[in-house]
């Protein structure tokens, strides 16, 4: 089950004093494993201070091909190599990103001693929401959105079951709290000391739980995030610009806060965080006046929206 999201770098186009470049973690089952999104300049500098190890990471995603949310995964994947991560990895991408690490590590001589499994994936098949890839509980949906190249969004979609004991149905027929509890959890029949069959089945009730999370990397407002973030516990979406700059973030295929709220409210979704922020609203002695309005942007709209921060932790 998801566990947490951590943000890595949540700045538009290049970094600054307070934000890195594009990126964030997933973490899984108590932080046992953990997935990327996107992997800017820089990346693996903030999986240190987050305190989160390469050797647990098993799955990256790209959204596109932009150097902001690209160019660490080859320094990435060859440090890696070098603290002796040998398990192969699943990369997710547009087509193009088999191409550019294959050529980033030939120029460079550099040797990766594991697998790389590079799914790369084509627009004309993803012009809607559909399957991308299902590993144990956890599928993972992807469309293309709209950006000045191929980019796509991704839902993660988690499944956890979980069996309850129903104890007043045992106490009626007079078995007491105790380490049969458990038996009856894990067995399908129990034969109790006085000879009595029990069949687990009908006093255990199993609840499945469903998580969301859905991630909207570089587009304009968009019908795909919509149905790919329906009903989403988060969305985290771009927002480059307040809506002051709606010409600017049109001219640069990005979204407005105002756009991201808007997908958010017609997906009915829970909660929505904001990211991908340009430079200009960078927070700082001499420039804190557009920051508060930026902030208040997103406020004044819907009061519950987070604009992320580097290493900004979401529990889920």
């Amino acid at each position: 089950m998801i566990d947490k999201i951590i943000f890595l770098g949540t700045s538009a186009g290049m970094p600054t004093n307070n934000r890195n470049v594009s990126s964030l973690a997933v973490l899984f089952d108590h932080g046992k494993n953990f997935w990327l999104f996107d992997c800017g300049e820089g990346t693996q500098q903030q999986l240190i201070r987050a305190g989160l190890k390469l050797s647990k990471l098993n799955s990256i995603f790209i959204t596109h091909l932009h150097g902001d949310h690209l160019f660490g995964l080859p320094g990435l994947l060859a440090t890696r190599g070098l603290q002796g991560v040998k398990t192969n990895i699943d990369i997710f991408g547009p087509i193009g990103l088999q191409d550019y690490l294959r050529s980033s590590f030939e120029y460079s001589e550099t040797y990766i001693p594991y697998h790389l499994k590079i799914h790369q994936i084509e627009k004309e098949k993803y012009l809607t929401k559909r399957l991308l890839w299902k590993k144990e509980n956890h599928s993972v949906f992807s469309a293309v959105l709209d950006h000045q190249m191929d980019s796509f969004g991704y839902m993660i979609i988690s499944k956890e079951k979980k069996s309850n004991i129903l104890p007043e149905q045992l106490i009626k027929l007079g078995i007491q709290p105790g380490p049969i509890y458990k038996d009856i959890k894990e067995k399908r029949k129990i034969i109790l000391k006085d000879g009595r069959v029990i069949d687990s089945d009908f006093f255990i009730k199993t609840v499945v739980r469903v998580k969301k999370i859905c991630y909207c990397g570089d587009t304009v407002f968009s019908k795909n995030a919509i149905d790919l973030s329906r009903n989403a516990d988060i969305l985290i979406h771009e927002a480059t610009f307040s809506d002051q700059e709606e010409y600017k973030a049109k001219k640069s295929f990005h979204s407005t806060i105002g756009d991201a709220i808007n997908i958010a409210k017609l997906a009915n979704v829970k909660k929505l965080v904001l990211t991908h922020i340009s430079p200009r609203y960078e927070r700082s002695s001499d420039n804190n006046e557009r920051w508060d309005e930026f902030q208040a942007n997103a406020n004044s709209q819907l009061p519950e929206t987070i604009v992320a921060y580097d290493f900004l932790e979401i529990k889920i």
